[in-house]
């Protein structure tokens, strides 16, 4: 069977403590590094205005205090091509979810008639992107089972989040049954509430933060109705082998749609981890590790998402669970030694 991730029942919690302070070693081993260049690691993940490419800022920031080595986390197009640029060795670390790291290593989808030259290794857990999808209203639909003849916006294209979306749906409804729309995340507020859209998307990062536009976007929308997923299709979802995620979250968690008398309903998953090339060397990705954990709360001054980096064993989890995907030597030491794989 495939990664299950699909916990019923659970309620997801950030995690409020913050790291210990203090400068972690060196990296030994830069010369073995894939991309990059001298003693510089090459760190790509997404566009500058995201939590992702912020979290690698502030990785930047706490290796720029030491004299060993530094990271260069620039700004790429998204997770899709900081892979690419990782192949292509002009990043040694990028990040992407685990259904198109499975793809990749399957050579599944665009990766089919494109794939990687070199193969991919898991390193550490980056976050999670949490979805679910809204309606106008009650009326207009109750559940994922009832969206035939509807306009409905999946989240954006190209997006990671649609790619999940759109697995899991096909588990409730044939995709060609409603009509689908590309609005951008800033866009399905006013297209809900002008009735060109039927049905948006609502994203929560880690459970426990809700960016503005969703905020805005039921400030608008007062009568906005979250999607139920029947317990039938998510039994469904958690039989397919494609590591098809997602989580239970109590309504007091993810305010902002109406639940009517539920306590939680189900929500997608899009689980981000950072990957490297197989041939860059174990010390690298171990003393990389080390130095974020051991310098947690500079990290987190950056992002606060960062402070869930403190639980060690969440770090650890989600990338060495990646059917197909091996998780990096150096990694595996690194937790190894932390006790929690």
């Amino acid at each position: 069977m495939g990664y299950r991730n699909s916990t019923r029942r659970k309620t997801l919690t950030a995690i409020g403590a913050t790291g210990a302070f203090g400068l972690a070693g060196c990296l030994d081993s830069l010369d073995e590094l894939g991309g990059g260049s001298g003693d510089t690691i090459q760190m790509r993940t997404s566009t500058e205005d995201t939590a992702a490419y912020q979290l690698s800022q502030g990785i930047a920031a706490v290796a720029d205090q030491q004299d060993e080595f530094t990271v260069d986390a620039r700004p790429s197009d998204g997770a899709l091509q900081s892979m690419r640029q990782l192949d292509n060795g002009t990043a040694d670390i990028a990040y992407t979810d685990s259904l198109n790291a499975w793809q990749i290593a399957n050579e599944i989808g665009e990766y089919e008639d494109n794939p990687l030259e070199n193969e991919i290794q898991s390193v550490f857990w980056y976050y999670n992107i949490q979805g679910g999808l809204t309606a106008r209203d009650r009326d207009t639909a109750e559940s994922v089972t009832d969206l035939g003849g509807l306009s409905v916006n999946p989240n954006p294209v190209g997006t990671a989040m649609r790619t999940q979306m759109e697995a899991q749906l096909e588990h409730a409804i044939d995709l060609g049954d409603y009509d689908e729309l590309a609005l951008g995340y800033g866009e399905e507020g006013s297209a809900l509430s002008e009735g060109t859209a039927d049905i948006v998307s609502d994203i929560r990062i880690n459970a426990s933060l809700t960016p503005s536009y969703v905020e805005e976007q039921y400030s608008i929308n007062n009568n906005a109705w979250l999607l139920t997923w029947p317990d039938e299709v998510v039994e469904s979802i958690e039989g397919d082998d494609r590591p098809l995620t997602g989580e239970y979250i109590s309504a007091e968690d993810a305010p902002g749609p109406d639940y009517g008398d539920r306590d939680e309903e189900y929500w997608t998953s899009t689980v981000y981890n950072t990957f490297v090339k197989a041939d860059i060397g174990e010390d690298v990705v171990y003393d990389l590790l080390e130095m974020i954990v051991e310098n947690l709360e500079e990290v987190s001054e950056y992002h606060a998402l960062a402070e869930d980096w403190e639980d060690v064993e969440a770090l650890a989890g989600p990338p060495s669970e990646i059917p197909d995907v091996e998780m990096h030597p150096g990694a595996q030491s690194f937790f190894n030694d932390q006790g929690v794989l």
